[in-house]
């Protein structure tokens, strides 16, 4: 632009493509979620966690994973998957079979 500030106009035009609000809320931190398996007394902790919106997107991955390993341990006794956040607090606990026990589903 000819009016003396043609290139700080165009430098903040630039800007605004790299501080959307889209991209911020993209690049904005979520919160990280552990899944720990416990068998009664022992637990078998997470160390990695997952980054995930909300504590219902951690619930739909804890459900997705006991689905998932439902079948290869089918043979243990209590088993429970703790969706533990950052500060080591429980926020869920989902068993893997109904009522709580283990053994194969008839």
């Amino acid at each position: 632009m000819s009016n003396g500030h043609g290139r700080r106009y165009s430098e903040l035009d630039e800007l605004k493509g790299v501080f959307s609000p889209t991209l911020l809320a993209e690049r904005s931190i979520m919160p990280r979620f552990y899944f720990n398996i416990r068998d009664g007394y022992d637990v078998d902790e997470d160390d990695e966690g997952v980054e995930l919106p909300d504590l219902e997107a951690a619930k739909a991955e804890a459900l997705a994973t006991v689905e998932e390993l439902r079948e290869e341990l089918s043979d243990a006794g209590n088993i429970e998957l703790e969706i533990v956040d950052e500060t080591g607090r429980r926020l869920m606990t989902v068993p893997f079979f109904r009522g709580g026990r283990g053994g194969k589903r008839r």
